[in-house]
């Protein structure tokens, strides 16, 4: 099974995006891709600054679209930023510990399970303070390697804003 089958069920009143769905929109979520395609209820460009309301969103849903980011920093700070505090940001991405980060030529960054570290203020975020402005709690696994050698990192990221 690849990722675009894995569909959580969550809470029928959360605000839900699925990121980068493609021709995979999901019923009860705002699904987002930068091209018009059936099912896209946003059009919208994940590298410039994200169209969502700061503190507005329970879940984000972003499977095979990291990747295809620019810059995991801004990545990062706009989940954190539009997410309510406790929200929950789910990203699958190829790691580059298998074949699967390199493969794709519209691949523009690079991620591993240390990748999340720098994204956590018990961690390394403290070290670019004036970059990283985010702050999660991140649960981090891998899966086994495909046929084709791809694993993916699969991150639970948790937002941490103040007393939520």
């Amino acid at each position: 099974m690849g990722t675009v089958e894995r569909v959580r069920e969550l809470p029928s009143e959360w605000k839900k995006l699925n990121l980068g769905c493609n021709f995979h929109g999901l019923s009860g979520w705002e699904n987002a891709d930068i091209q018009e395609l059936p099912g896209v209820d946003v059009l919208c460009d994940l590298n410039e600054p994200w169209p969502w309301e700061d503190n507005s969103v329970d879940y984000i849903r972003a499977y095979d679209i990291v990747e295809h980011l620019r810059e995991p920093i801004h990545t990062m700070n706009e989940a954190w930023r539009i997410l309510k505090p406790g929200g929950l940001f789910e990203v699958w991405v190829p790691s580059t510990d298998g074949r699967g980060a390199f493969q794709d030529p519209t691949h523009v960054s690079f991620w591993n399970q240390n990748s999340f570290l720098y994204y956590s203020q018990r961690n390394m975020a403290g070290l670019y303070p004036s970059l990283i402005h985010c702050d999660f709690n991140v649960m981090l696994s891998d899966t086994p390697a495909n046929a084709q050698g791809v694993i993916w990192t699969w991150a639970f990221c948790i937002a941490v804003k103040g007393e939520g």
